[in-house]
């Protein structure tokens, strides 16, 4: 495990190439100051980019439009669908379904027992979500947003998930909790430890062959 980037990183975005990461560049009496910076593969270079570039690659082309209907457009999950359509998810459980045109074509909550969902992933025309603090992922049909599996709970194999991400069919589910990155089969639903640190995990990320990690103390490259 190398460390990359040394700092609060907030979210690590995928590209076809490298990743593109927002983090805290300074901390100042009028609040925190954001900074944006790009990981190239090819070379790996790292590039310091613009907000409106990082917006683009996190909400898509309506963007501008996009980052304004977002309590917090750094916090706010993002899913860029299919179909152009991009789903939205705020800190306080609000959930948004934005159309091509960046109208809001449908607005709910995400909650599990009064809870606000932490992350959220498609997979297969389904939606997942994680509480972190309920330790629990439920799976939604994207189509009438009603729950149909729920996985943890009272007794779960999951410690303060707080993200999660799709590779091929299994889901990593980052802890932050237990310290552990947790593999979840989604043709079986059966749960196994992936990979322990020695920090939280905030967040996992996996480019082509290059496999990343948000721990506190910065961005990690996963041997």
């Amino acid at each position: 495990m190398k460390k990359v980037f040394a700092g609060q990183v907030f979210e690590v975005l995928p590209l076809s190439g490298g990743i593109l990461f927002s983090y805290c560049r300074d901390v100042t009496e009028k609040g925190t100051v954001v900074a944006y910076k790009m990981i190239s593969f090819e070379n790996g270079s790292f590039t310091d980019v613009a907000k409106n570039i990082y917006l683009l690659t996190k909400f898509g082309n309506q963007y501008k439009a996009i980052a304004t209907l977002c309590g917090n457009y750094i916090t706010v999950k993002s899913i860029l669908l299919p179909n152009g359509k991009v789903f939205l998810l705020e800190e306080t459980g609000r959930a948004q379904l934005i159309d091509t045109d960046a109208t809001v074509i449908w607005e709910g909550e995400l909650k599990y027992r009064g809870l606000n969902a932490t992350d959220i992933v498609l997979y297969k025309n389904v939606l997942w979500a994680c509480y972190r603090e309920g330790n629990v992922l439920l799976r939604y049909n994207l189509s009438t947003m009603r729950e149909e599996l729920r996985i943890g709970g009272n007794s779960s194999p999951f410690d303060r998930p707080e993200n999660l991400f799709v590779e091929e069919d299994r889901m990593m589910v980052s802890n932050a909790g237990s310290k552990k990155l947790t593999e979840l089969d989604l043709n079986t639903y059966s749960v196994s430890d992936y990979q322990a640190f020695e920090e939280p995990v905030r967040q996992y990320v996996r480019v082509g062959g290059n496999r990343f990690a948000v721990l506190e103390s910065g961005l990690y490259l996963l041997a």
